[in-house]
């Protein structure tokens, strides 16, 4: 159990995060067992500086791998995954629209209520790709640029499915999607294409190549592009009591992306995903 942030008092977890810590120990022994590097990210990350766990009110994990490693863990993982865990990704038949995949129980449903269209969606640990950027500034602002607008056009394609709720958008992000809401846009597969093209240029620059770094497709998407030097060689960080590897630099990792991170947000601004466990199906 982590630590409550003002009494570093225990916070038992919620049924959902002991699910979803399930699955993460789950993987945990293919990236072990390779020597497989992987980093702590983003609310994943602060949980462990925090509250050395899991937000109180949170309900997922994020990883990331450098590309290479995150393609051989998308070809390799499965034969080590029990039945009732499976890979989502948007190249599969499932429902899953994410850019990044997913490692899913199966047995286990969360309603998210904060989309267009309520819907179910299985327990997950989020494994999200780390990508090079241009080192010549010109060229890193114009490819930051061409990220964004296929970005967009991804999530007015499959508009139905966005998160409508969270918080902080940007002004210009709550117009369109204002106005979207007034035409009742609805979505289809139609952002698979938009999704291949973000692939593509995603994977255009190396990170052995480059001195930056970027989670793209994170909720923060530039303000998760760090030098490299802040990912370093990692940092063992305590999660839920056992050590997990991080970017090394986490103080300029989380004040980019939260600022005063040792604050807590407010109520409003808790469980972003709008999510509910509603079903346990039988194992």
């Amino acid at each position: 159990m982590g630590l409550d942030a003002k009494t570093k008092l225990p916070v038992p977890l919620t049924a959902t995060q002991e699910k979803i810590l399930a699955v993460f120990k789950a993987i945990k022994p293919f990236m072990d067992g390779i020597s497989m590097p992987y980093y702590l990210l983003g609310g994943t990350l602060l949980g462990a500086v925090r509250h050395q766990g899991f937000i109180p009110w949170d309900d997922d994990i994020d990883i990331g791998l450098d590309r290479r490693n995150y393609e051989i863990f998308l070809k390799e993982i499965s034969a080590h995954l029990p039945e009732y865990l499976e890979i989502r990704t948007y190249t599969d038949e499932s429902t899953h629209h994410y850019y990044f995949m997913r490692i899913v129980d199966t047995r286990y449903v969360m309603k998210r209520e904060g989309s267009l269209v309520p819907r179910g969606e299985n327990v997950w640990v989020d494994v999200f790709p780390l990508d090079g950027m241009p080192n010549n500034p010109i060229v890193r602002r114009i490819h930051m640029l061409r990220l964004l607008f296929i970005r967009m056009c991804y999530h007015i394609a499959c508009f139905d499915k966005i998160n409508l709720k969270r918080p902080h958008r940007p002004l210009s992000e709550r117009i369109v999607i204002k106005l979207l809401c007034l035409i009742h846009f609805k979505g289809g597969k139609g952002y698979k294409k938009w999704l291949d093209k973000l692939d593509a240029l995603l994977k255009r620059y190396s990170i052995e190549e480059s001195n930056w770094v970027v989670n793209f497709m994170g909720q923060y998407k530039f303000k998760e592009m760090f030098p490299k030097a802040y990912y370093g060689k990692g940092k063992l960080y305590t999660f839920e009591n056992m050590q997990l590897m991080g970017p090394e630099d986490y103080d300029k990792v989380l004040s980019q992306m939260y600022g005063d991170y040792m604050k807590e947000p407010e109520d409003s601004e808790k469980n972003v995903h709008m999510t509910h466990l509603v079903e346990e199906n039988d194992a």
